[in-house]
Protein backbone atom coordinates (compact mmCIF):
# COMPACT_ATOMS: atom_id res chain seq x y z
CA UNK A 1 0.00 0.00 0.00
CA UNK A 2 1.89 3.36 -1.06
CA UNK A 3 0.86 6.17 1.21
CA UNK A 4 1.25 10.17 0.14
CA UNK A 5 4.87 11.47 1.05
CA UNK A 6 4.78 13.80 3.85
CA UNK A 7 7.62 16.41 4.60
CA UNK A 8 8.52 14.45 8.02
CA UNK A 9 12.06 13.69 7.89
CA UNK A 10 11.86 10.47 9.65
CA UNK A 11 12.29 11.82 13.45
CA UNK A 12 9.00 11.93 15.46
CA UNK A 13 8.10 13.93 18.35
CA UNK A 14 7.29 12.19 21.34
CA UNK A 15 3.46 13.04 20.75
CA UNK A 16 3.63 11.35 17.33
CA UNK A 17 5.48 8.67 18.60
CA UNK A 18 3.41 8.07 21.12
CA UNK A 19 0.29 7.95 18.50
CA UNK A 20 1.59 4.91 16.44
CA UNK A 21 3.07 3.05 19.48
CA UNK A 22 -0.33 3.10 20.82
CA UNK A 23 -2.24 1.60 17.83
CA UNK A 24 0.69 -1.29 17.37
CA UNK A 25 -0.35 -2.32 21.23
CA UNK A 26 -3.72 -2.29 20.35
CA UNK A 27 -4.07 -3.92 17.34
CA UNK A 28 -1.10 -6.56 18.80
CA UNK A 29 -2.69 -7.01 21.38
CA UNK A 30 -5.91 -8.96 19.29
CA UNK A 31 -6.22 -12.17 19.57
CA UNK A 32 -5.79 -13.09 15.92
CA UNK A 33 -2.73 -11.13 15.37
CA UNK A 34 0.57 -13.22 14.75
CA UNK A 35 2.49 -13.73 18.59
CA UNK A 36 6.09 -13.62 16.76
CA UNK A 37 8.59 -11.01 17.12
CA UNK A 38 9.34 -10.59 13.76
CA UNK A 39 5.77 -10.03 12.96
CA UNK A 40 5.47 -7.08 15.62
CA UNK A 41 8.95 -5.84 14.05
CA UNK A 42 7.44 -5.93 10.69
CA UNK A 43 4.21 -3.90 12.06
CA UNK A 44 6.00 -1.49 13.66
CA UNK A 45 8.00 -1.00 10.60
CA UNK A 46 4.67 -0.55 8.24
CA UNK A 47 3.15 1.88 10.93
CA UNK A 48 5.90 4.25 11.25
CA UNK A 49 6.25 3.96 7.93
CA UNK A 50 2.57 4.55 7.16
CA UNK A 51 2.76 7.70 10.08
CA UNK A 52 6.45 8.82 8.10
CA UNK A 53 4.24 8.93 4.80
CA UNK A 54 1.40 10.97 6.25
CA UNK A 55 -0.77 8.47 7.76
CA UNK A 56 -1.20 11.09 11.03
CA UNK A 57 -4.73 10.74 12.10
CA UNK A 58 -4.98 8.16 14.87
CA UNK A 59 -8.49 6.69 13.96
CA UNK A 60 -7.11 6.12 10.10
CA UNK A 61 -3.91 4.82 10.94
CA UNK A 62 -5.68 2.74 13.53
CA UNK A 63 -8.26 1.48 11.31
CA UNK A 64 -5.94 0.88 7.93
CA UNK A 65 -3.07 -0.42 9.97
CA UNK A 66 -5.98 -3.04 11.54
CA UNK A 67 -6.86 -4.17 8.10
CA UNK A 68 -3.40 -4.41 7.19
CA UNK A 69 -2.68 -6.79 9.84
CA UNK A 70 -5.30 -8.94 9.48
CA UNK A 71 -4.49 -9.11 5.99
CA UNK A 72 -0.36 -9.95 6.78
CA UNK A 73 -0.29 -10.85 10.24
CA UNK A 74 -3.11 -12.84 11.48
CA UNK A 75 -3.09 -16.09 12.55
CA UNK A 76 -5.56 -18.53 9.72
Amino acid sequence: MDFPRGSNNGVFRPEEFEVVKQVFESVTSEEWFIRSEKRREQFASYLLDAYRNGLTDPFELRTLGRAAARERFAIH
